[in-house]
């Protein structure tokens, strides 16, 4: 019975020892890949107006409409609000833009705004993607604006930026976005209107929470330009708003005080001419449809 036993064992041992090795090395393969970059949050190219650090994969197309409305929610008496249903019958900014990537790590897009008729062309190129190994994404983007609005002068501006973000878990993502801009703002003279800064930078700063699956909180914060001139006194930008994604389509809708979509626009502290005021309250919302992509 026991030389019985023993052979079996003889048999079997070896062949249990080989596959639980296999099972082993084959769990910490799938496991343990420290460079395999982490699944990202539903975000998609955009926070609420600023850039995130996500790329769609290599043969994406997107479009995206963006509308913010002129009228703030807390303008005129509560009459007069309830008749403009808080600024949904007020006149609007409106965005359509256009994106493609040609390849996993970059993406070329194109913006056009109302706003001063303006029209962005950009490139962001992923340097890195978060991991177990590496704590951040980070990513560039740079391209240029040509206002085509009549009666203005310094048309074009240029511009840069890193985007930076770390990833908590599932669950939260904070991106820091410090960005350059030529020719940014606007302050009138007489009948036209040319550009407030030569030389603007500022550091917006951009948060999501997932609350609840495909669906997150954004908040999107850009401090005070420090170079203002001197008597401007312009509060922070700020939006808060919640996106859904579903499919190939990002829903957004957000509460603001800036309309700002372009970087040329945001990162000055003022809009139009004029300094941001925080407790103006502006409803806004935006629509993404990807196609294709691998």
């Amino acid at each position: 019975m026991l030389s019985s036993t023993s052979r079996i064992l003889h048999r079997v041992l070896p062949t249990a020892l080989c596959a639980l090795l296999f099972v082993t090395a084959a769990t910490a393969q799938t496991t343990v890949q420290p460079y395999a970059p982490v699944r990202p949050l539903p975000l998609g190219d955009i926070l609420l107006s600023l850039p995130t650090s996500h790329m769609p994969s290599a043969g994406t197309w997107e479009v995206r409409f963006s509308h913010r409305f002129n009228q703030s929610i807390d303008q005129g008496s509560f009459s007069d609000r309830l008749h403009s249903l808080w600024g949904l019958d007020s006149n609007a900014d409106v965005g359509i833009g256009l994106s493609y990537a040609p390849r996993r790590d970059l993406q070329l897009s194109l913006l056009r705004s109302n706003a001063m008729d303006d029209i962005e062309l950009a490139a962001k190129y992923a340097l890195v993607q978060q991991a177990p190994a590496i704590p951040f994404g980070a990513a560039i983007r740079a391209g240029t604006d040509v206002r085509t609005e009549k009666d203005l002068n310094d048309r074009t501006s240029a511009f840069a930026q890193a985007i930076v973000s770390h990833q908590f878990g599932q669950r939260a993502e904070v991106s820091v976005m410090p960005t350059y801009v030529t020719n940014a703002g606007r302050q009138v003279t007489g009948q036209t209107s040319g550009a407030l800064f030569r030389h603007a930078f500022n550091v917006p700063i951009g948060a999501a929470v997932v609350v609840a699956p495909a669906l997150s909180v954004i908040a999107e914060v850009i401090p005070v330009n420090r170079d203002l001139p001197a008597g401007s006194h312009a509060g922070i930008g700020w939006s808060l708003g919640l996106k859904k994604a579903m499919g190939g389509h990002f829903f957004e809708i957000l509460l603001t005080d800036n309309n700002a979509t372009h970087a040329d626009q945001y990162v000055t502290s003022t809009y139009q001419g004029a300094p941001l005021n925080r407790g103006n309250l502006h409803i806004g919302f935006n629509i993404e449809r990807r196609f294709g992509g691998k």
